[in-house]
Protein backbone atom coordinates (compact mmCIF):
# COMPACT_ATOMS: atom_id res chain seq x y z
CA UNK A 1 0.00 0.00 0.00
CA UNK A 2 1.77 3.12 -1.26
CA UNK A 3 1.83 6.38 0.71
CA UNK A 4 -1.22 8.60 0.25
CA UNK A 5 -0.11 12.00 -1.09
CA UNK A 6 -3.28 13.71 -2.36
CA UNK A 7 -6.89 13.14 -1.36
CA UNK A 8 -10.35 14.49 -2.09
CA UNK A 9 -12.89 14.96 0.72
CA UNK A 10 -16.25 16.65 1.07
CA UNK A 11 -17.14 18.14 4.47
CA UNK A 12 -20.76 17.80 5.62
CA UNK A 13 -22.28 20.94 4.13
CA UNK A 14 -26.00 20.28 4.05
CA UNK A 15 -28.31 23.26 4.36
CA UNK A 16 -31.37 21.36 5.58
CA UNK A 17 -32.74 17.89 6.31
CA UNK A 18 -36.05 18.22 4.50
CA UNK A 19 -35.23 15.50 1.99
CA UNK A 20 -34.42 13.09 4.79
CA UNK A 21 -37.55 14.04 6.73
CA UNK A 22 -39.74 13.47 3.66
CA UNK A 23 -38.26 10.05 2.80
CA UNK A 24 -36.06 8.75 5.62
CA UNK A 25 -36.25 5.21 4.25
CA UNK A 26 -34.48 6.30 1.05
CA UNK A 27 -31.30 7.13 2.94
CA UNK A 28 -31.09 4.12 5.23
CA UNK A 29 -29.76 5.96 8.31
CA UNK A 30 -30.97 4.59 11.66
CA UNK A 31 -31.50 8.13 13.01
CA UNK A 32 -31.75 11.74 11.88
CA UNK A 33 -28.32 12.94 10.72
CA UNK A 34 -26.56 15.30 13.10
CA UNK A 35 -24.82 17.94 11.00
CA UNK A 36 -22.78 19.49 13.80
CA UNK A 37 -21.47 16.12 15.00
CA UNK A 38 -20.70 14.94 11.47
CA UNK A 39 -18.79 18.15 10.72
CA UNK A 40 -16.73 17.82 13.90
CA UNK A 41 -15.81 14.22 13.14
CA UNK A 42 -14.95 15.01 9.53
CA UNK A 43 -12.68 17.87 10.60
CA UNK A 44 -10.84 15.48 12.92
CA UNK A 45 -10.16 13.10 10.03
CA UNK A 46 -8.95 15.92 7.78
CA UNK A 47 -6.56 17.02 10.53
CA UNK A 48 -5.13 13.49 10.68
CA UNK A 49 -4.64 13.49 6.91
CA UNK A 50 -2.85 16.82 6.92
CA UNK A 51 -0.64 15.82 9.85
CA UNK A 52 0.38 12.80 7.77
CA UNK A 53 1.48 15.10 4.95
CA UNK A 54 -1.51 14.49 2.67
CA UNK A 55 -2.54 17.35 0.37
CA UNK A 56 -6.29 17.59 0.95
CA UNK A 57 -8.73 18.97 -1.63
CA UNK A 58 -12.18 19.85 -0.31
CA UNK A 59 -15.34 19.77 -2.42
CA UNK A 60 -17.78 22.43 -1.21
CA UNK A 61 -20.20 22.91 -4.11
CA UNK A 62 -23.77 23.45 -2.84
CA UNK A 63 -25.85 20.28 -2.63
CA UNK A 64 -28.39 20.75 0.16
CA UNK A 65 -29.78 17.22 0.27
CA UNK A 66 -26.95 14.93 -0.86
CA UNK A 67 -26.13 13.71 2.62
CA UNK A 68 -24.08 10.72 1.44
CA UNK A 69 -21.80 12.98 -0.61
CA UNK A 70 -19.38 13.05 2.32
CA UNK A 71 -18.38 9.54 1.21
CA UNK A 72 -16.18 10.65 -1.68
CA UNK A 73 -14.46 7.29 -2.10
CA UNK A 74 -17.65 6.07 -3.79
CA UNK A 75 -17.39 8.73 -6.50
CA UNK A 76 -14.72 7.27 -8.73
CA UNK A 77 -11.74 5.07 -9.35
CA UNK A 78 -8.60 7.13 -10.01
CA UNK A 79 -5.83 5.86 -12.27
CA UNK A 80 -2.65 7.30 -13.78
CA UNK A 81 -4.77 8.36 -16.78
CA UNK A 82 -7.36 10.16 -14.67
CA UNK A 83 -10.68 9.36 -13.03
CA UNK A 84 -13.53 7.08 -13.97
CA UNK A 85 -16.61 8.71 -12.42
CA UNK A 86 -18.99 6.02 -11.21
CA UNK A 87 -22.79 5.76 -11.20
CA UNK A 88 -23.93 4.93 -7.65
CA UNK A 89 -26.27 2.02 -7.12
CA UNK A 90 -28.09 3.91 -4.37
CA UNK A 91 -30.67 5.99 -6.28
CA UNK A 92 -30.54 9.08 -4.05
CA UNK A 93 -26.79 9.29 -4.67
CA UNK A 94 -26.74 9.39 -8.47
CA UNK A 95 -26.65 13.20 -8.63
CA UNK A 96 -23.30 13.05 -6.83
CA UNK A 97 -21.60 12.21 -10.12
CA UNK A 98 -21.97 15.86 -11.15
CA UNK A 99 -20.29 16.93 -7.89
CA UNK A 100 -17.51 14.47 -8.59
CA UNK A 101 -16.79 15.92 -12.03
CA UNK A 102 -16.59 19.44 -10.59
CA UNK A 103 -14.34 18.32 -7.74
CA UNK A 104 -11.92 16.46 -10.01
CA UNK A 105 -11.69 19.46 -12.33
CA UNK A 106 -10.80 21.69 -9.37
CA UNK A 107 -8.15 19.22 -8.24
CA UNK A 108 -6.65 19.04 -11.73
CA UNK A 109 -7.62 15.40 -12.27
CA UNK A 110 -8.97 14.66 -15.78
CA UNK A 111 -12.14 12.56 -16.08
CA UNK A 112 -11.63 10.17 -18.97
CA UNK A 113 -14.84 8.16 -18.50
CA UNK A 114 -18.19 8.51 -16.74
CA UNK A 115 -20.72 5.74 -16.23
CA UNK A 116 -24.19 6.58 -17.55
CA UNK A 117 -26.07 3.33 -17.06
CA UNK A 118 -27.26 0.65 -16.96
CA UNK A 119 -24.05 -0.08 -15.13
CA UNK A 120 -23.70 0.96 -11.49
CA UNK A 121 -20.64 0.96 -9.28
CA UNK A 122 -19.52 2.52 -6.00
CA UNK A 123 -15.97 2.92 -4.80
CA UNK A 124 -16.76 1.02 -1.63
CA UNK A 125 -16.85 -2.12 -3.76
CA UNK A 126 -13.42 -1.54 -5.30
CA UNK A 127 -10.24 -2.82 -3.65
CA UNK A 128 -6.78 -2.29 -5.12
CA UNK A 129 -4.51 -5.27 -4.47
CA UNK A 130 -1.69 -3.61 -6.41
CA UNK A 131 -1.33 -1.04 -9.20
CA UNK A 132 -2.59 -3.49 -11.81
CA UNK A 133 -5.23 -5.53 -9.96
CA UNK A 134 -8.60 -4.17 -8.85
CA UNK A 135 -11.11 -6.36 -7.05
CA UNK A 136 -14.71 -5.37 -7.85
CA UNK A 137 -17.41 -6.53 -5.46
CA UNK A 138 -20.65 -7.62 -7.11
CA UNK A 139 -23.21 -6.16 -4.71
CA UNK A 140 -26.56 -4.41 -4.60
CA UNK A 141 -24.64 -1.18 -5.29
CA UNK A 142 -22.27 -2.46 -8.00
CA UNK A 143 -23.94 -4.57 -10.67
CA UNK A 144 -22.56 -6.92 -13.29
CA UNK A 145 -22.93 -4.31 -16.04
CA UNK A 146 -20.89 -1.85 -13.98
CA UNK A 147 -18.11 -4.37 -13.39
CA UNK A 148 -18.01 -5.25 -17.08
CA UNK A 149 -17.83 -1.55 -18.00
CA UNK A 150 -14.98 -0.96 -15.58
CA UNK A 151 -13.13 -3.94 -17.02
CA UNK A 152 -13.48 -2.60 -20.58
CA UNK A 153 -12.38 0.90 -19.60
CA UNK A 154 -9.44 -0.12 -17.42
CA UNK A 155 -8.05 -2.99 -19.49
CA UNK A 156 -6.21 -0.68 -21.94
CA UNK A 157 -4.43 0.84 -18.93
CA UNK A 158 -3.04 -2.55 -17.95
CA UNK A 159 -5.48 -2.95 -15.04
CA UNK A 160 -7.23 -6.27 -14.49
CA UNK A 161 -10.65 -6.10 -12.83
CA UNK A 162 -11.44 -9.24 -10.82
CA UNK A 163 -15.12 -9.71 -9.88
CA UNK A 164 -15.76 -11.05 -6.37
CA UNK A 165 -19.07 -11.72 -4.61
CA UNK A 166 -20.48 -9.55 -1.84
CA UNK A 167 -23.04 -11.15 0.52
CA UNK A 168 -26.73 -10.29 0.77
CA UNK A 169 -26.41 -9.58 4.54
CA UNK A 170 -29.43 -7.35 5.38
CA UNK A 171 -30.47 -6.75 1.79
CA UNK A 172 -30.60 -3.78 -0.60
CA UNK A 173 -31.61 -1.29 2.08
CA UNK A 174 -28.37 -1.68 4.05
CA UNK A 175 -24.85 -0.70 3.10
CA UNK A 176 -22.75 -3.76 2.33
CA UNK A 177 -19.72 -2.99 0.21
CA UNK A 178 -16.68 -5.14 -0.39
CA UNK A 179 -14.74 -2.64 1.74
CA UNK A 180 -17.20 -3.28 4.57
CA UNK A 181 -15.39 -6.61 4.83
CA UNK A 182 -11.75 -5.90 4.08
CA UNK A 183 -9.17 -3.09 4.00
CA UNK A 184 -5.57 -3.29 2.79
CA UNK A 185 -2.96 -2.05 5.27
CA UNK A 186 0.13 -3.01 3.26
CA UNK A 187 0.80 -5.07 0.15
CA UNK A 188 0.87 -8.19 2.32
CA UNK A 189 -1.47 -7.25 5.20
CA UNK A 190 -5.23 -6.64 5.46
CA UNK A 191 -7.96 -6.57 8.08
CA UNK A 192 -11.00 -8.66 7.21
CA UNK A 193 -14.26 -10.06 8.52
CA UNK A 194 -14.06 -13.63 7.30
CA UNK A 195 -17.57 -14.90 8.18
CA UNK A 196 -19.11 -12.86 5.34
CA UNK A 197 -16.33 -13.33 2.78
CA UNK A 198 -16.53 -15.88 -0.01
CA UNK A 199 -14.15 -18.84 0.19
CA UNK A 200 -12.76 -18.04 -3.27
CA UNK A 201 -11.89 -14.48 -2.18
CA UNK A 202 -10.14 -15.60 1.00
CA UNK A 203 -8.20 -18.26 -0.88
CA UNK A 204 -7.14 -15.79 -3.58
CA UNK A 205 -5.85 -13.31 -1.00
CA UNK A 206 -3.92 -15.96 0.91
CA UNK A 207 -2.44 -17.35 -2.30
CA UNK A 208 -1.09 -13.85 -2.96
CA UNK A 209 0.65 -13.93 0.41
CA UNK A 210 -1.68 -11.45 2.14
CA UNK A 211 -2.01 -11.96 5.88
CA UNK A 212 -5.59 -11.43 7.04
CA UNK A 213 -6.06 -9.89 10.49
CA UNK A 214 -9.45 -11.24 11.54
CA UNK A 215 -12.05 -8.78 12.86
CA UNK A 216 -14.48 -10.26 15.38
CA UNK A 217 -18.28 -10.03 15.32
CA UNK A 218 -18.48 -7.10 17.74
CA UNK A 219 -15.90 -4.89 16.05
CA UNK A 220 -17.25 -5.69 12.59
CA UNK A 221 -20.39 -3.82 13.67
CA UNK A 222 -18.32 -0.79 14.74
CA UNK A 223 -16.49 -0.39 11.41
CA UNK A 224 -13.50 -2.45 12.51
CA UNK A 225 -12.86 -3.48 8.89
CA UNK A 226 -12.95 0.11 7.69
CA UNK A 227 -9.28 1.07 7.97
CA UNK A 228 -7.64 3.78 5.86
CA UNK A 229 -4.00 3.20 4.91
CA UNK A 230 -1.95 6.40 4.99
CA UNK A 231 1.25 4.57 4.02
CA UNK A 232 2.59 1.03 4.40
CA UNK A 233 1.69 -0.01 7.96
CA UNK A 234 0.39 3.44 8.88
CA UNK A 235 -3.36 3.74 9.11
CA UNK A 236 -6.51 5.30 10.57
CA UNK A 237 -9.13 3.19 12.36
CA UNK A 238 -12.52 4.10 13.73
CA UNK A 239 -12.43 4.65 17.49
CA UNK A 240 -14.09 1.93 19.54
CA UNK A 241 -12.19 -0.97 17.96
CA UNK A 242 -9.44 -1.74 20.50
CA UNK A 243 -8.88 -5.33 19.41
CA UNK A 244 -8.34 -4.36 15.79
CA UNK A 245 -5.95 -1.65 16.91
CA UNK A 246 -4.02 -4.02 19.18
CA UNK A 247 -3.75 -6.67 16.46
CA UNK A 248 -2.38 -4.14 13.99
CA UNK A 249 0.07 -2.63 16.48
CA UNK A 250 1.32 -6.15 17.29
CA UNK A 251 2.31 -6.36 13.62
CA UNK A 252 4.22 -3.09 13.73
CA UNK A 253 1.46 -0.90 12.32
CA UNK A 254 1.23 2.75 13.43
CA UNK A 255 -2.44 3.43 14.20
CA UNK A 256 -4.36 6.69 14.50
CA UNK A 257 -7.98 6.77 15.70
CA UNK A 258 -10.85 8.65 14.08
CA UNK A 259 -13.96 9.52 16.17
CA UNK A 260 -16.77 8.55 13.81
CA UNK A 261 -19.85 7.96 15.90
CA UNK A 262 -22.19 9.94 13.59
CA UNK A 263 -20.50 9.38 10.23
CA UNK A 264 -19.85 5.73 10.99
CA UNK A 265 -22.37 4.57 13.55
CA UNK A 266 -25.36 6.39 12.05
CA UNK A 267 -24.51 7.15 8.43
CA UNK A 268 -22.59 3.95 7.83
CA UNK A 269 -19.17 5.05 6.60
CA UNK A 270 -15.68 4.92 8.05
CA UNK A 271 -12.38 6.57 7.13
CA UNK A 272 -11.94 4.69 3.85
CA UNK A 273 -15.41 5.86 2.73
CA UNK A 274 -14.65 9.52 3.47
CA UNK A 275 -11.45 9.78 1.44
CA UNK A 276 -11.00 9.56 -2.32
CA UNK A 277 -7.34 8.85 -2.99
CA UNK A 278 -6.09 11.08 -5.81
CA UNK A 279 -2.44 10.08 -5.64
CA UNK A 280 -0.52 7.28 -3.99
CA UNK A 281 3.23 7.46 -4.47
CA UNK A 282 4.34 4.10 -5.82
Amino acid sequence: MAPLRRALVRPPCWTDLRAWEERPEAWGFPARPNLAQAAEEHAALVAILREAGVEVHESRHPAPDLYDSVFTSDWAVVTDAGAVVLRPGKPVRQAEADLAELAFAEAGIPVFHRMRGPGTAEGGDLLWLDRHTLLAGHSYRTNREGIDELSRVLRPLGITVVPVPVPHWKGPGSVMHLLSLISMIDHDLAVAYLPLMAVETVQMLREKGIELVEVDDEEFLTQGCNVLALAPRRCVVMSGNPRVRAALEARGVEVREFPGRELGGNMGGGPTCLVQALLREY
